[in-house]
């Protein structure tokens, strides 16, 4: 493997599989070193940096994480988001293998359920299986996270989801047209093998269903695992109900320590309680207390930090005593759920009245939170945001809330019941008010972070609060404050447009101007200009989203977000053949930007300027020379392109290869995948102009493999033609024929037909060779 790695060094997944032998054999400084060498050849032969997927094993390599060392897990695709177990999977060792062989990318049925009462364990059931498939899947397990979708949600919104989560949202930027999320999302991963796991599905059945419909027909080698606490009923489905964890049926020690309810409850009761264990003393009350709780997970975890404060004893006779009151049961529901409801309701009592606060309160957020989210919306008259910290940590030492990181969440069964808490309290209005206050408060705080030096930092707390920003719009789109949804979509256009979202900001931009009808009225204004220019972007190339003699910026009170729009609509007018008027709007937006000294304005129009004919003399550089001043990573980005066109057209090969590489080293920072295989084709050609084919292979193959990883069609097009025409190059008859010959399918299947054209004429000259 050395020998191949010393051949091809810049092949980063033949380096990745040597860095890992090297780690297994007990050699894990060779390994590091081996990626430090990817690292200096990369920057030297293409000025690039290592993949996330490399630097991800780096990091893994250097902290010594464990699953390195065992080849089942160590040498498990990267491509997947599963969250590490933070604990062993207790008492279901069998249901995981019945699930995992279910997973098999052979089987004849690709749609696999599990269902079960809520707590039941179902999720972690799931993920552990789809865990164990992952090295089955050439393209990736995921986990896509449903609860945060309200009940209203169709089958574009899960869609959606999967797109963001599949990290496709830049890809689909490049596609005009997308109100069809689920048909672009189909046609993307066609040829793909992949495995989805659709999470907390039972409030969105009817659209579940028929996005799984139309994903399992379009895409023959996906699968998709869900959990719900109902089945689908649509054909193809299996079900797999998920039964609490086996009871102890003897109270001998022995005897009881093999019920995994009773293993589960003594490993949290043992978190809980340091030293804690079974013993003949206490096997008789905890065999008690797994039987009264009817195994359920939820129940265990939760009841088991009362041995804080309680004997097991004590415990198992405050159980038989609670659940033996008539008022424990809920009318109308099964054994087993009033057994998870009546723990609820004890556990609830046991909370000291601002702790039920804090807890009912936090329902909220649909996607955890931050303590800062939680002090926000959980404080008020009553209750100081500085005691707001102190109760989460009760409370999660309860149980009742988990803590993932910097983040704070409740569990669904939780969180189902802590929403009917809120609303017996009569708390809705005024705790989703100060939610939707909140998030239009740290989405206008992040906007401005987006345009200088926090721009990365910024777009990482953006796509964390995603969830909870499209719940904070849906509230206020629904009932209030009113200004606030379109504060809010004002606040996050830039954030959509840096991340490929235009579905998600035309529909917000539409929903937010049709429902908040009070807004200010430059609000309103700067809201349809987002909107224009997102519709002159996102829209099929025959329509005409908006009169182009027209300024929809007029009204827009802030001159500053004036002349940002101005160039925004400008760029978007100029893209789609517009170029007088979309000329006209950047030429006053770099006058506007100009008079109120808006370095970030001036240098976004003068780039733009200098891209599209006739421009002010150094144009390019002066923008350049702006975009870094206020160190905008985006804006040296385009920059740099414009000046590497600039430095081509002059015939300065050099300046135009290292400004396309320190433009490849910005996209691949901010995740511009699309950016990042254009530079690299961009690369590829002018390395085969100078007659330099191996380093032109590396190049193409580089662009081949994130164009197939984010399923850039276009991208994965120029790729194979590329290589094919560098085959070519190097007398590899075959290898050029195999890869225009899938080229040109592609170009076809995918509707490019100026990339056919150039397929077929690559292949013309193959045949002339």
């Amino acid at each position: 493997m050395g020998t191949l790695v010393a051949r091809h060094p810049l092949r980063e997944r033949l380096r990745m599989a040597h860095m890992r032998a090297l780690y297994r054999s007990g050699r894990q400084g060779d390994a590091l070193q081996s990626f430090e060498e990817l690292r200096r050849e990369l920057a030297e032969e293409l000025g690039a940096s290592p993949g996330p997927e490399a630097a991800a094993l780096h990091r893994a390599s250097l902290r010594q994480e464990p699953q390195l060392a065992t080849p089942a897990i160590g040498s498990r695709s990267c491509r997947t988001n599963l969250p590490a177990p933070l604990t062993p999977l207790i008492g279901r060792r069998e249901a995981a293998a019945q699930v995992l062989a279910r997973l098999d990318p052979r089987a004849p049925a690709r749609l696999v359920t599990l269902t079960g009462l809520g707590g039941v364990g179902k999720t972690r059931l799931a993920i552990a299986a789809a865990g164990g498939a992952a090295e089955r899947y050439t393209d990736g397990v995921w986990l896509v996270e449903l609860a945060g979708l309200g009940a209203p949600s169709d089958p574009d919104d899960i869609a959606e989801r999967v797109i963001t989560t599949l990290g496709l949202c830049d890809t689909a930027a490049t596609e005009p047209d997308l109100d069809d999320l689920v048909g672009w999302l189909c046609r993307a991963v066609a040829d793909k093998q992949l495995l989805i796991l659709l999470d907390n599905c039972e409030h969105l059945i009817e659209s579940v269903a028929l996005f799984t419909k139309s994903l399992l027909s379009a895409v023959p080698a996906a699968h998709l695992l869900l959990t719900s606490q109902e089945a689908l009923d649509i054909p193809g489905e299996v079900v797999h109900p998920v039964s609490p964890l086996a009871l102890p049926e003897l109270t001998d020690p022995q005897t009881v320590a093999r019920s995994s309810a009773v293993e589960l409850f003594v490993q949290r009761a043992a978190a809980a309680v340091p030293g804690f264990a079974l013993d003949a003393d206490n096997a008789a009350a905890v065999s008690t207390v797994c039987r009264r709780l009817d195994g359920i997970p939820l129940a265990l975890e939760l009841v088991a930090s009362r041995l804080r404060t309680l004997s097991p004893q004590e415990l198992a006779a405050r159980l038989d005593d609670r659940f033996a009151r008539p008022d424990v049961s809920a009318r109308g529901l099964p054994d087993r759920q009033q057994t998870l409801r009546g723990m609820l309701d004890w556990s609830w009592q046991l909370l000291t009245p601002d702790e039920r606060t804090v807890l009912r309160r936090l329902v909220v957020h649909a996607d955890g939170c931050v303590m800062a989210s939680a002090q926000a919306v959980c404080a008020d008259g009553d209750l100081p945001a500085e005691r707001v910290p102190d109760l989460i940590s009760r409370l999660v030492d309860r149980s009742l809330v988990v803590r993932e990181g910097d983040r704070f969440r409740l569990l669904e069964s939780v969180a189902a019941y802590c929403a009917e808490r809120l609303a017996e309290a009569g708390e809705e209005n005024a705790v989703r008010a100060r939610f939707v206050r909140y998030c239009t408060e740290s989405a206008e705080r992040e906007s401005e972070r987006l345009r200088g030096p926090e721009q990365r930092c910024a777009l990482d707390r953006l796509n964390a609060e995603t969830v909870n920003l499209r719940r904070a719009l849906d509230l206020a789109v629904a009932q209030g404050p009113a200004g606030y949804a379109v504060r809010l979509v004002n606040a996050l256009g830039w954030y959509w447009f840096l991340r490929g979202r235009f579905p998600e900001a035309r529909r917000s931009l539409r929903s937010a101007l049709t429902a908040d009808a009070d807004a200010a009225p430059g609000a309103r204004r700067a809201a349809g200009a987002w909107l224009a220019g997102v519709e002159l972007r996102a829209s099929p190339g025959d329509a005409a989203p908006l009169p182009v003699d027209e300024d929809p910026t007029a009204g827009v009170d802030d001159p500053v977000l004036r002349g940002r729009l101005q160039w925004f609509v400008g760029t978007g007018l100029t893209g789609r053949g517009h170029l007088d008027e979309g000329r006209a709007l950047v030429e006053a937006a770099l006058a506007g930007a100009r008079a109120v000294r808006d370095r970030w304005g001036e240098a976004a129009a003068l780039v733009e300027l200098a891209g599209h004919g006739p421009a002010p003399e150094g144009a390019a550089e002066s923008g350049a020379a702006l975009f870094r001043e206020v160190d905008d990573r985006w804006g040296q980005l385009r920059a740099n392109r414009s000046l590497a066109l600039a430095a081509a057209h002059r015939g300065d090969p050099v300046r135009t290869e290292r400004l396309h590489r320190e433009g490849l080293l910005m996209a691949e920072e901010l995740g511009l995948w699309t950016e990042v295989v254009e530079t690299l084709t961009l690369l590829g050609g002018a390395a085969l102009a100078d007659g330099l084919v191996e380093r032109a292979t590396e190049l193409y193959e580089r662009a081949l493999s994130v164009s197939a990883e984010r399923a850039y069609h276009r991208g994965e097009i120029r790729a194979e033609i590329g290589l094919g025409h560098a085959a070519r190059l190097r007398g590899d008859r075959d290898a050029a024929a195999s890869h225009l010959h899938r080229a040109l399918a592609k170009s076809r299947s995918s509707g490019h037909a100026t990339h056919a054209a150039a397929a077929l004429e690559e292949l013309g000259l193959l045949t002339r060779a």
